[in-house]
């Protein structure tokens, strides 16, 4: 079968890294880690096995990242390539392993993608699997049961969905509504990661919100912000005024694409005082209650750290990696509260545990009128995957959010 299949090596990092900018066919094109080319197909099933023909498989921030080669070294014990990359998708199951009784053929399904204990067939499960927080298995560098991998299509023994094929164990499946359309079916994971992020510090009643980002997960962020605290004050600060856009279509209360926009709501607003310092830029104190970055660089997480109150939460939802030059003061001179947040999990909402997946699928079918599904902007085929790439480093130019593969029809 055909299938994106991603090689890496460290000659092609160490050339990508050295010239890419320049020559940014290396990235993606002939000589990149990327191709496409056949896969062999799984013949025959485990007994917990779902064999799933995908519609349409979602390119992610994580797959971006590892072609572009910025994501951490620090995280390659838990990746084993070469691996066929796609962790987003919505597909039709075909056909089923004989202990397989939550799902059967024809059904429509996502994917939670990380791999748990349950998929590498551990029993007792580690302690975060135990604590349903499955994203930071113990077991992810380990080659239990598969190869070393936390997430589907980064483990080279589980192919991802960028494939006319793949198979998934039956603990990933998630049965998708017959009313959730295909476009909003494949976002089932990325709008989770949005949800999970809000959940992991509670936010009081109408606070000052603010969401650096012009990617999905800025999106689903907002969005999870508006489903979950809709009395919160929310503003998105992007680059682009089709960023802005969405962002007040999902429910921003307002959107910044000039700095100067959002000092003055710093100041003017929430009454936040600068204080020019002898070298560097001005300093608030005051500033938003919480601050979501969802872009994880040098220069979004100064802004966050700039710009939230004292005592005040920042959650890092971006893949932030190695920082250079960060002026980590306010952290201590505001007591800042600084939280990660990877994947999905366990979630307590409303006096009820449940998957965030399961929480995600309830709060988008409640807020059907939302235009969750206009975040989708481009579908291309496989054999335009190098087009999908330029599409998402070129994003001003061709005004892409949510850029998918369509493999199959319904």
């Amino acid at each position: 079968m055909r299938a994106i299949v991603y090689d890496f090596s460290i000659p092609k990092y160490l050339t990508a890294k050295a010239v890419g900018k320049r020559y940014p066919k290396l990235y993606y094109g002939k000589f990149s880690a990327l191709s496409l080319r056949e896969w062999p197909e799984t013949k025959t099933l485990g007994p917990h096995e779902v064999q799933i023909r995908p519609l349409l498989a979602g390119i992610c921030g994580t797959d971006m990242g590892a072609i572009l080669y910025k994501s951490s070294p620090a995280l390659t014990p838990f990746n084993s390539f070469p691996a066929v990359l796609g962790h987003e998708v919505v597909g039709i199951v075909e056909n089923c392993g004989a202990r397989v009784k939550s799902v059967e053929p024809g059904q429509r399904v996502s994917i939670d993608p990380f791999i748990s204990c349950a998929v590498r067939g551990i029993d007792p499960p580690c302690p975060a699997c135990a604590k349903g927080l499955h994203a930071m298995c113990y077991y992810s560098g380990s080659e239990r049961g598969l190869s070393a991998g936390m997430l589907m299509g980064f483990c080279r023994d589980l192919p991802g969905a960028w494939s006319e094929r793949f198979v998934a164990h039956e603990s990933m499946i998630i049965p998708v509504p017959e009313q959730v359309a295909d476009r909003l079916a494949v976002m089932i994971e990325p709008l989770s990661v949005g949800i999970h992020a809000v959940l992991r510090k509670n936010i009081p009643p109408n606070s000052s919100v603010l969401v650096i980002g012009g990617g999905m997960i800025a999106y689903a962020v907002i969005a999870a912000l508006r489903m979950l605290h809709p009395s919160s004050h929310i503003t998105h600060y992007s680059l682009l005024p089709y960023q802005r856009d969405m962002a007040l279509q999902l429910g921003a209360t307002q959107a910044f694409i000039r700095q100067e926009e959002l000092l003055s709501d710093l100041e003017t607003r929430l009454g936040a005082k600068k204080h020019p310092p002898a070298l560097g830029r001005d300093v608030y104190l005051g500033g938003y209650d919480a601050v979501y970055d969802c872009i994880g660089s040098n220069q979004s997480l100064a802004d966050a750290l700039h710009y939230t109150r004292e005592r005040g939460n920042i959650t890092v939802v971006g893949t932030a990696g190695h920082m250079h030059d960060l002026d980590w003061t306010f952290v201590w001179a505001k007591e800042l509260d600084i939280q990660g947040s990877v994947g999905y999990g366990r979630e307590s909402w409303e006096g009820e545990t449940l998957s965030t997946h399961d929480l995600t699928l309830r709060m988008i079918m409640k807020e059907h009128r939302k235009p969750f599904e206009a975040l989708v902007t481009h579908e291309f085929a496989l054999e335009d995957y190098e087009q999908a790439i330029i599409a998402n480093i070129e994003r001003a130019k061709y005004k892409s959010i949510k850029t998918v593969f369509k493999i199959h029809e319904s």
